[in-house]
């Protein structure tokens, strides 16, 4: 383990240059997930400074080891045992997270390994180191896709989402292409010209998609349908004019956002996705449409309401992608 690695971590990429080579922490514990997200953060910021992090278990307590002895046991005796346990998931941790920059150093990162304490909950642990470093990005994996996924994408990386305060990156288990160009949603508002800039000084010149995703007032609302419908060739035609009305001022969005991105140094053009409904089915269709490395959404920041609620767009995505998914926090 080498705790002096914090020490080459600078503060975030919002104080420096667009280009500088961003620093990540990357949550592991050996699973596939885990994994995935190493090769991932490996092919989204090649040559990146990447501090691997693995939370260890909470320290077994000599007062929980004595309530849960069924039998007397010398305090001796009983206080060995946990000091031997406690030492035993500090090596495996260490472990770990040594495999891990193994790992991130073959996916190209300039990774190195440390541990930390879960405290309850792990995502706290690593959200700590992340102050610490200055971490420009936290990367950690998710459950994949499935049912159950789809509710829940696990407690560490739903902690970080709510709680880091800073990009965080979420990989789903399994093999993507990385090389594909980014996707970032963009509706106008400040979350996401928060996402514009963010991926701006993260991946200044890479290919990028602005999405704007919008929805026909006519085709996808009942009443919309009904007047469409009617056997009235003049009133299709109007119909028809404020239809395409809609799709302009859509278009005017995208516009606008993929100059604020070439603004912030991206490759970018515009791109409309219509969807019926919520906006990430969207931004996930135009994702699978390009085969799109990542998408890219802004959220409601750090607070009181953020800790509980993300947003539609930024939790949906994370819930239902098969492609990471970077969301950055604003406010």
């Amino acid at each position: 383990m080498s705790h002096a690695a914090a020490a080459s971590y600078g503060p975030p990429m919002s104080a420096g240059p667009a280009d500088r080579t961003p620093s990540l922490l990357v949550a592991f514990d050996g699973s596939a997930a885990a994994e995935s997200a190493v090769r991932a953060a490996g092919g989204l910021f090649p040559g990146a400074r990447a501090l691997v992090v693995t939370a260890r278990r909470d320290p077994i307590a000599y007062e929980q080891a004595a309530e849960a002895a069924l039998v007397a046991v010398p305090a001796d005796v009983l206080a060995g045992g946990v000091k031997a346990l406690d030492e035993a998931a500090e090596r495996e941790a260490l472990e770990t997270a040594e495999a891990g920059a193994r790992a991130g150093r073959t996916a190209g990162l300039d990774a190195d390994a440390r541990i930390t304490e879960a405290t309850g909950s792990p995502w706290r642990g690593l959200e700590r180191v992340a102050d610490e470093i200055g971490a420009d990005v936290i990367v950690c994996g998710s459950r994949g896709m499935g049912a159950f996924s789809r509710a829940a994408v696990g407690s560490t990386s739903s902690g970080l989402l709510h709680h880091a305060g800073r990009p965080v990156l979420v990989v789903p288990s399994g093999e993507g292409d990385l090389r594909g160009p980014l996707v970032v949603g963009y509706d106008g508002s400040g979350h996401a010209r928060a996402a514009i800039a963010a991926a701006g000084r993260l991946f200044a010149g890479r290919e990028t998609l602005v999405v704007h995703v919008w929805e026909s007032m006519v085709r996808h609302s009942l009443s919309g349908r009904a007047v469409a419908a009617l056997p009235n060739d003049e009133i299709r035609a109007v119909v028809g004019d404020v239809d395409e009305h809609f799709r302009e001022r859509a278009a005017a969005v995208a516009a606008e956002g993929a100059a604020l991105a070439r603004e912030h140094g991206l490759d970018a053009r515009p791109e409309l996705a219509e969807a019926d409904g919520s906006a990430w089915r969207g931004l996930l269709a135009a994702a699978r449409s390009a085969s799109a490395a990542a998408v890219i959404a802004g959220s409601r920041g750090r607070g009181a309401v953020a800790s509980t609620v993300l947003g539609s767009v930024s939790a949906g995505l994370v819930h239902n992608a098969d492609v990471p998914v970077l969301v950055v926090p604003t406010g």
